[in-house]
């Protein structure tokens, strides 16, 4: 419902092509052209398609239905011409000059078609579902951005063929229930049958008015909206709605494989759109909702219950952490004052019994802790549904005998071979890593003599984390390769790989100084702990252990996003300014929307994150009694 557009649309900044809710062989290039039929017949509301240029609404008509524009959650990334340097479609359209551009070759070309072809069917599919979808190009016109948003008609609409599960409010005891909307019922049966239940769900209130989004001026000038009413449906809850209609088979649903599409190379991303205002309001509770997680509840009405359940778990970790460290601070204080001058060790024992009733109550009280917050988001008894082929997943296509659907396949008599040779790898590469840390404290006992040993506990701390991630990249790789259909398959598979390659990395060296270091040979050198005191020795490695690790992981985990955020926008914005002379708007603006700076992020690895919290859970349980202070 929008008036003709001008003769020029701006290639990025946000810059939106027409609203569209139901299009017919629909493509973003060819934009509206007067006296382009569309239907308004399938789904009801303030969006339908206009029937062409000459019959566009008035202007309040336009406000109208700008002030009641849902967000968008969703966006899908089409390619639309393989390179900045060739004149697509949309170099062509509305009047604009592109000299510098090249002409597609023929494989160009027909590659460009087909993409056209998939690309049309794909939104005409999103379209007929009743979602509202707002395509734009990208700034340099190789990509078409389609951003899907859905009212609150169609989620509930979604929320009950689907049996989605919501929150009811508090006097309900906060339970959760599938969505049934509301009937009037029969006027012959003198609506004996009337259903009202719209007033059991709890109410969310939602004040994030557009924060964050992208800059449109033909909206913004003409939109003065309110904040969004408040809903039923939590972010989370949109979202998955939003992907249930464009992904499943049901009725009403797109059936869009999106897997298959980013597969076969016809879509290059699928992912949703954050909301600043929440975003900041997490960031200034940072510690609260993901250190302490007294405001785990935002994390999971923003993220999801998977993320939540996580953060959860790391702020359970930090609340036992901190009787553990006060229990280490008075081990220590009693050492230093039985045993002043002697060699015994008097408080190790009971140190040992401590730390094993620690760890034993913290799994219990997280078993318990997890029960509660399932039970109190409503995921406590949910069974495994099916999963989404992974993008990655290569196979033959065959009908998915579980879903009805074209699927691919790969057959377990082929797989078993990549497992055979990932344990292989794994075997040979814990191997080399061993012998590359006995080599290491080959050398340490060598240059001993001269002063040298701190240096090498330095040095072997910085190995162990540089090792880290070389077989961090291994276990990837031949996660990669043993080619699993199911996210879950893979990061599980992933998870154990890499848990196991950082767990001989990590403790190796602390295990063989605790237990084979004294009185024992290496390459037929006669080893020994400094100071005849293993335990001492040990507490040293570990204590440079922490400290590096310390150092080396915050700049990691800081320092080199920053970098590579400024190594992507110079190069980025040295393509664009090799193409300025072009004088097209491939060129111009410089700035990107949100969708495409969003579509430029590293997707989160909470896999990354669980390997590193384990690790450091062994460092506090496995040598804590050689150095209680850790």
């Amino acid at each position: 419902g929008l008036p003709p557009p001008p003769a020029e649309w701006p290639a990025s900044g946000g810059a939106a092509m027409p609203l569209v809710r139901h299009a017919e062989a629909f493509d973003p290039f060819d934009g509206p052209t007067p006296g382009a039929a569309a239907s308004s017949s399938s789904a009801p509301g303030p969006f339908a398609a206009a029937a062409s240029a000459a019959a566009a609404p008035p202007a309040a008509q336009v406000v109208a239905d700008l002030e009641h524009m849902p967000r968008a959650d969703l966006v899908l990334v089409f390619p639309c011409k393989p390179s900045l340097m060739v004149r697509g479609s949309g170099d062509n359209q509305r009047g604009e000059e592109a000299p510098g551009l090249r002409p597609p070759t023929d494989s160009e070309r027909h590659l460009m078609e087909a993409w056209q072809v998939r690309r049309q069917a794909t939104v005409a599919s999103l379209s007929d579902t009743g979602l509202i979808l707002m395509p734009f190009f990208s700034r340099g016109r190789d990509k078409v951005f389609v951003k899907a948003a859905a009212d609150e008609q169609l989620l509930r609409q979604a929320a009950e063929a689907n049996g989605h599960r919501l929150e009811l409010r508090p006097q309900y005891l906060s339970a959760f229930a599938a969505y049934k909307s509301d009937y009037a019922g029969r006027r012959e049966w003198n609506y004996s049958d009337r259903r009202v239940s719209s007033h059991l769900y709890k109410v969310h209130n939602d004040d994030d008015d557009e924060d964050g989004e992208e800059k449109d001026p033909e909206r913004d000038a003409l939109r003065c909206s309110p904040p969004p009413p408040p809903s039923i449906f939590r972010t989370s809850d949109r979202i998955r709605l939003i992907d249930h209609v464009v992904r499943s088979n049901d009725h009403d649903c797109a059936g869009v494989d999106v897997g298959q599409l980013i597969h076969d190379g016809e879509l290059f991303d699928y992912f949703p759109l954050h909301e600043n205002k929440k975003l900041m309001n997490l960031d200034q509770d940072w510690f609260k909702a993901f250190a302490w997680g007294a405001s785990i509840d935002k994390v999971r009405n923003y993220f999801g219950e998977r993320v939540a359940m996580y953060f959860l778990f790391a702020s359970h970790l930090n609340h036992w952490l901190i009787p553990a460290a006060l229990l280490g601070l008075v081990f220590i204080v009693l050492d230093l004052i039985l045993s002043w001058g002697s060699a015994d060790n008097v408080t190790a024992l009971p140190l040992c019994a401590g730390v094993c009733a620690w760890a034993s109550t913290f799994g219990h009280f997280w078993r318990r802790s997890a029960a509660m917050h399932a039970l109190r988001w409503g995921t406590l008894g949910h069974r495994r549904s099916a999963e989404p082929t992974r993008p990655e997943f290569f196979g033959v296509s065959r009908v998915n005998p579980v879903t009805g659907r074209i699927d691919r396949h790969y057959p377990w008599n082929e797989r078993i071979w990549k497992v055979l040779f990932s344990y292989a790898v794994l075997s040979v590469s814990l191997l080399v890593l061993l012998i590359a840390l006995s080599v290491l404290f080959a050398l340490r006992h060598v240059f001993a003599k001269s002063g040298g040993r701190l240096s090498f506990q330095v040095i072997n701390a910085v190995v162990v984390d540089i090792m880290n991630g070389v077989l961090g990249s291994i276990a990837r790789r031949l996660t990669d390769l043993e080619n699993h259909r199911a996210q879950s398959e893979y990061a599980y598979h992933l998870l154990a790989k890499t848990v196991v390659f950082k767990f001989v990395n990590c403790y190796a060296s602390l295990y063989y100084i605790a237990f084979f270091k004294e009185h024992s040979e290496l390459f037929g050198m006669p080893m020994a702990c400094a100071g005849d005191d293993c335990l001492a020795d040990l507490a040293s490695q570990l204590a440079v252990f922490l400290v590096v690790r310390l150092a080396l992981q915050n700049f990691v985990e800081l320092g080199v996003p920053y970098l590579l955020v400024w190594y992507r926008n110079a190069a980025d914005g040295h393509s664009m300014h090799s193409a300025a002379f072009l004088k097209t708007s491939a060129a111009a603006p410089l700035d990107l929307s949100k969708a495409e700076r969003e579509s430029a992020r590293e997707e989160h690895d909470l896999c990354e994150d669980m390997d590193e919290v384990l690790l450091l859970y062994g460092y506090t349980t496995l040598f804590a009694v050689a150095f209680p202070w850790v």
